[in-house]
């Protein structure tokens, strides 16, 4: 009994160990390159506010800050003709800069009529997309079967605490039926380990965070995703109305939407899933 314990810590502690800073983030790209444009270009100059959150947004060796949102936010302000720089907080610090007027603008934001008190919002730039991961040996087994019809084999499901994952699963997790099949933990990583050691029988986890984890850890061979996703709430830039003007956040908001419209904002989230 003491040999398992040790053995399922030491999986536990291998797929925790901190990983490498390869990845989309580190290429350059000519629609959302990560360094922001050079001074004498522009002179509206804005300051994103972001959180640690891997692949989205994370900072390596000498102060660089990559990621997912910070790719498409400089490309953004980019077409904008503005120049980028980065603070860092917890996303509650960041909402009352954001509030004050001390950042200008975030990423990855839901639109609130609370928020809109003190923030414009830019037109959606992605979805929050959540999919569903399982071990690779099981897979056959589990692809054809519904969200429902796992919840009602007494499938156990890892879910990350305190996050959103759209109506269809709240539901589940509201229903007093379910709640004991959703295994709880408090980041992404423990989740996929449960999976590798048959603790849970699959794993909710934003797409691109779990794309991002197995890519680092080595595990395409281990976990796979399941055919089936969820869809939850479309994010937006969020814009601080105390720091921008009304010019100014139209031209952001323009170039969302024409950096959707002709395909850049697609080729940067498919860089993250299949790099």
């Amino acid at each position: 009994m003491h040999t398992s314990r040790m053995l399922q810590g030491l999986a536990i502690a291998l797929l925790l160990a901190a990983c490498g800073d390869t990845g989309p983030g580190n290429q350059q790209t000519e629609t959302a390159s990560p360094q922001a444009a050079p001074a004498e270009e522009s002179q509206c100059e804005l300051v994103m506010g972001w959180d640690p959150w891997e692949p989205y947004q994370y900072e390596i060796a000498g102060g660089q800050v990559l990621g997912l949102d910070v790719d498409l936010l400089t490309a953004v302000t980019n077409h904008a003709d503005c120049r980028l720089s980065f603070r860092k907080g917890s996303w509650r610090e960041l909402l009352q800069m954001l509030r004050e007027g001390e950042i200008d603008i975030l990423g990855g934001a839901t639109r609130t009529p609370e928020r809109e008190q003190f923030a414009w919002f830019t037109e959606p730039y992605r979805d929050e997309q959540f999919s569903l991961f399982v071990a690779a040996t099981r897979l056959d087994e589990l692809r054809d079967m519904s969200l429902e019809q796992m919840m009602n084999a007494d499938l156990q499901i890892g879910v990350v605490e305190d996050y959103l994952y759209g109506e269809r699963i709240s539901a589940f997790q509201d229903d007093s039926g379910y709640q004991d099949q959703f295994v709880y933990s408090a980041m992404s990583e423990t989740n996929l380990s449960r999976l590798l050691m048959a603790q849970v029988d699959a794993a909710i986890e934003d797409k691109y965070v779990g794309a991002a984890i197995i890519r680092h850890k080595n595990l395409g061979n281990d976990i796979v995703p399941h055919p089936m996703q969820f869809t939850s709430n479309p994010v937006s830039i969020m814009v601080s109305r105390a720091s921008v003007d009304d010019a100014k956040f139209e031209r952001l908001d323009a170039s969302v939407a024409y950096l959707r419209e002709n395909g850049a904002i697609d080729k940067v989230l498919a860089q993250y899933l299949n790099p």
